[in-house]
């Protein structure tokens, strides 16, 4: 085929030169704008959900006598919520009036970039994240005076960096299996879509 195929679904197949009736047309676009739609309200409720969840925790450790770790963790998320939310600006900016194979590119290149810009926060920055909310556990239980006179420095360093690369592991982990039960469906459809798109070229 002489064009690609994003001209061809751009114009519709409107051209005689292509076998594609219409109705496959119209029925890629319908599917494809449905799935965009139920992205866009599963990443609003699973962002969302993180507000009741820093108030709860908030309320939970402020009367465990925990005030600063509830504050702390209550700020964290917060950040999450409105970082998603940042993140996530892109599916109101998508026009499903254009080709969908364009679109649903798009879609899928800006997916696996979150997932990726995810893995690598969760990996990185949530051992160091946890590693700090951990001290302000141990220090509003006064347990700072007995583990710094029952522990050596060494047995201290050890735990620290097994702490945190457990955080690592179980951070990214949770992340990727978080994201496969909320958008498995969804971005295996676009995925699937995309590819039935690409084999029209052939």
């Amino acid at each position: 085929m002489d064009k690609s195929i994003e001209e061809i679904w751009s114009k519709g197949f409107q051209d005689d030169k292509h076998l594609i009736p219409p109705v496959i047309v119209d029925l890629y676009n319908q599917k494809s704008i449905l799935t965009v739609d139920k992205l866009k309200s599963a990443s609003k409720k699973d962002n969302w959900s993180i507000i009741p969840i820093a108030v709860v925790t908030l309320i939970f450790l402020v009367l465990s006598s925990k005030p600063v770790l509830g504050l702390y963790m209550s700020s964290l998320m917060l950040a999450m919520f409105f970082l998603n939310r940042q993140r996530l600006q892109f599916l109101n900016t998508i026009n499903t009036s254009e080709s969908c194979f364009m679109y649903l590119n798009k879609i899928q290149i800006m997916i696996k970039n979150n997932v990726k810009f995810y893995t690598q926060l969760l990996g990185i920055g949530l051992p160091f994240i946890a590693y700090i909310g951990f001290c302000i556990y141990i220090y509003e239980s006064n347990q700072l005076e007995y583990i710094l006179e029952s522990y050596s420095l060494t047995k201290l360093i050890t735990a620290s960096v097994i702490f945190l690369i457990a955080c690592s592991f179980i951070g990214v982990c949770c992340f990727k299996l978080s994201n496969y039960l909320i958008y498995g469906r969804l971005t295996t459809k676009i995925d699937e879509m995309i590819d039935e798109l690409e084999l029209l070229k052939k």
